[in-house]
């Protein structure tokens, strides 16, 4: 019985789902400066400092052409100020993000929504420190990530980083738009965008607009937003979602990787002191946050996999 039984438990086990690798380990860390920086000698020491920059990483600018074409929107060199050290690591590692506000705050963006972005370009495993000398906005660091890729040698795609351009300002805008609202935090909003594309990446990555609006809907009500978000802002998000399936992040290779890094960001999230302060924030307003909704789906698809298998083994005496 035993030998009979090799074979099938072989073809169980290559059904289960492979890890896909991304691209390999830099050598170098990279290094960029934004373009405000570069006769300004105290301002990069200082912001050298902040990175943890090494003599050995590669070190570039990031300009206003690089911002135009990445992110396309317009900064006069004069304003690029905020400035990023990344190190690309092999597939599986995932995306850590840290904002140094040691010297200067990042005032308009958080670690989550960053990585949110960074997931929309494409970049799903690598080291990351953003930071200041100075108070910044934080809206034109985006760009020198990217940079630092080409700076490797590697293609970025630029209709994606366009994407997680108009994602992360669209996120901004509607924080600021509801800053003095009740029930609303960019953790919440953070939350439910991943949630969004983990739920459109499950469902195979090639869905209608209909379909899509009606996970924005339901995501809406799991994260204690639908009666908060406006309908010009729940369109907003829906058309982002709309435009990242289009890239085709959401099919393929790319999109195994997406997903194990958006559960991860998940995670952060609703570890984080801001998440459990908005979820408090909710309950007193009689709502309730899902701590969330992807995980217990992947646990409920995993729980059901091996259960159809115990009922399969069962079958066979």
């Amino acid at each position: 019985m035993a030998r009979k039984m090799m074979p099938l438990i072989i073809i169980l086990l290559l059904m289960l789902p492979l890890r896909v690798q991304a691209a390999s380990e830099w050598d170098q860390a990279v290094t960029v400066y934004g373009a405000a920086l570069e006769n300004d000698q105290e301002l990069l020491e200082s912001t050298s400092e902040i990175l943890g920059a090494e003599d050995g990483d590669i070190v570039e600018y990031v300009r206003s052409g690089d911002v135009q074409k990445y992110l396309n929107v317009t900064y006069d060199d004069s304003v690029l100020k905020s400035s990023i050290r990344i190190l690309q690591k092999d597939g599986g590692h995932g995306l850590d993000i840290t904002v140094d506000e040691s010297m200067g705050q990042i005032t308009k963006i958080t670690e989550e929504t960053y990585k949110n972005a960074l997931l929309t370009s494409g970049i799903t495993d690598a080291e990351v420190v953003i930071g200041a000398a100075e108070d910044v906005t934080g809206e034109s660091a985006l760009s020198g990530i990217y940079k630092a890729y080409e700076a490797q040698g590697e293609e970025i795609d630029t209709e994606r980083t366009q994407n997680a351009q108009d994602e992360l300002e669209t996120i901004s805008d509607i924080t600021e738009e509801n800053s003095n609202v009740e029930g609303f935090s960019q953790e919440q909003l953070n939350k439910m965008i991943t949630e969004i594309k983990i739920q459109v990446i499950e469902a195979g990555g090639n869905l209608s607009e209909d379909e899509i609006r009606s996970i924005v809907d339901e995501q809406l009500k799991e994260n204690g937003l639908n009666d908060v978000l406006n309908q010009e802002q729940i369109n907003r998000i829906t058309v982002i979602i709309v435009n990242i399936q289009e890239s085709g992040l959401f099919q393929n290779e790319e999109a195994e990787r997406l997903l194990d890094s958006s559960k991860g960001l998940i995670d952060e999230i609703t570890s984080s002191e801001g998440f459990k302060d908005a979820k408090k924030a909710a309950e007193e307003l009689g709502k309730d946050i899902q701590e969330s909704g992807a995980w217990e789906s992947f646990k409920n698809a995993v729980s059901d996999f091996f259960r159809s298998v115990t009922d399969f083994f069962k079958s066979l005496f």
